[in-house]
């Protein structure tokens, strides 16, 4: 450039000068670094004036250190912990015990009638599936029991106590999976009408009790339901003396089990050597058409009770009668359920042999290896009988609800009478009116 003067020269800032400074410290201090590592040698950060901790984001210059004031309050702030609870300071909560529900219901009687009035002209043949039908929303328990009083036989004429085998649909269908078929009438086709009536219904996936083959030892059965160890006894005090003489004889005594005190004792004893935790005791018992419990069983329950039993289901009388705590084991209160009354026959006689109950109970283990009988309830039933294109039906209602499609004024009046039986009679006793709010 010519006659003019030299441009002047650029400085440096200081800033600048500081970051120059900066990069070749750090690029000195890394080529230090790789060094070491690349001999394999240990590197001391110390050594380079480098501190992990003091990394930040933004480098300054004129970054001090802080003031001691600063340290002062940092020094008296508490050091910040994770703090680990132990299992012994957690809230405890309480575990709910095993529970299942159970409902039983009175006698089933395939009379005559029932069964002429079930039988299909034009087919020949028996239908019974819907003879439960209007019943069945009410049996929906983890086990569902019923009385079942006929021999299921197609090897014997039909009667009063014989139903062909194919009446067994008739438990299956309402949902009952046990069935208590010790009767008076039990051994009248021998041991063929007893063996027949426990193959027929083992078909049907429907456990048994109240009898039993001629070669079973008698060994209660202990079943386990949600959990807990459960054994169901039934015993009949109605079979004739007569008749156990011809047990006797037949070597067959032991198919229907007798409900004598001492053997209910064993049994009961038995059970819970086997780890039964409940206990419930089934007996076929009293005079056909007694509306109270006799001398004979009260005696027999008291003992039932006594023995360790923590339910006693009764029936037999065809007729409903009350329920009441007893005195049990080791102070305990046991609840005995009389007679269920009955759940289907073609008796009309009164009212009361055409009403019956359910009974509903929570089975509830107790933490000390027995069980509460909890929430005993029950339903009224009415065994309901029209005619229909010339034939008539039988089915099973719920007593104490709507009226099903179909029934008549007189009939409506007669169901509620049954409800109404059943619960006078029921008045006063432990159970309550399933799906009703106690009075104020």
């Amino acid at each position: 450039m010519k006659g003019g003067n030299k441009p002047a020269r650029r400085r440096l800032s200081a800033g600048t000068v500081f970051m120059l400074i900066l990069i070749i410290a750090v690029l000195g201090g890394s080529a230090a670094v790789l060094g070491r590592l690349s001999s394999g040698a240990s590197i001391d950060l110390s050594r380079l004036n480098m501190n992990v901790l003091d990394l930040r984001n933004d480098v300054s210059p004129d970054t001090e250190e802080d003031p001691p004031a600063k340290k002062q309050d940092a020094e008296k702030r508490p050091v910040q912990q994770s703090v680990i609870e132990s299992a012994a300071d957690q809230p405890v909560w309480p575990v709910a015990e095993p529970e299942f529900s159970l409902t039983f219901g009175g006698s089933i009687s395939l009379t005559g009638e029932v069964r002429k009035n079930s039988r299909s002209t034009d087919a020949k043949v028996a239908d019974y599936a819907d003879v439960m039908m209007l019943l069945a929303p009410q049996i929906r328990s983890d086990v569902n029991g019923v009385f079942f009083e006929n021999i299921l036989s197609d090897r014997n004429k039909t009667a009063d106590n014989i139903a062909p085998a194919q009446a067994a649909v008739l438990i299956r269908e309402a949902g009952f999976n046990v069935a208590a078929c010790g009767f008076s009438q039990a051994y009248s086709c021998g041991r063929d009408g007893i063996e027949s009536t426990l193959m027929t219904l083992d078909r049907q996936e429907i456990s048994t009790l109240g009898i039993r083959y001629a070669d079973d030892p008698g060994i209660p059965e202990i079943r386990t339901v949600n959990g807990i160890k459960t054994a169901f006894l039934q015993y009949t005090s109605t079979v004739s003396a007569k008749t156990r003489k011809t047990m006797v004889r037949d070597e067959t005594d032991g198919m229907v089990p007798e409900a004598d005190p001492d053997q209910i004792t064993q049994d009961v004893g038995l059970a819970r050597q086997y780890g039964a935790e409940a206990v419930v005791v089934l007996l076929s018992w009293g005079k056909t058409g007694s509306n109270t419990p006799d001398k004979a069983q009260r005696e027999l329950a008291g003992k039932t009770a006594e023995a360790g039993a923590d339910l006693i289901i009764g029936c037999g009388s065809h007729v409903p009668q009350a329920a009441e705590y007893l005195p049990g084991k080791n102070g305990r209160t046991v609840l005995c359920v009389w007679s269920l009354g009955t759940l289907l026959s073609g008796d009309r006689g009164n009212i009361r042999r055409m009403s019956g109950y359910l009974l509903h109970v929570t089975v509830r283990r107790d933490g000390q290896g027995g069980v509460q009988i909890l929430n005993p309830e029950y339903t009224p039933v009415y065994t309901w009988k029209y005619k229909q294109d010339g034939r008539f039906y039988y089915r099973c209602i719920a007593a104490g609800g709507g009226a099903p499609d179909g029934m008549d004024s007189d009939q409506r009046k007669t169901m509620t009478k049954a409800a109404e039986t059943v619960g006078t009679i029921l008045n006063g006793s432990p159970l309550r009116e399933r799906g009703k709010a106690d009075a104020p």
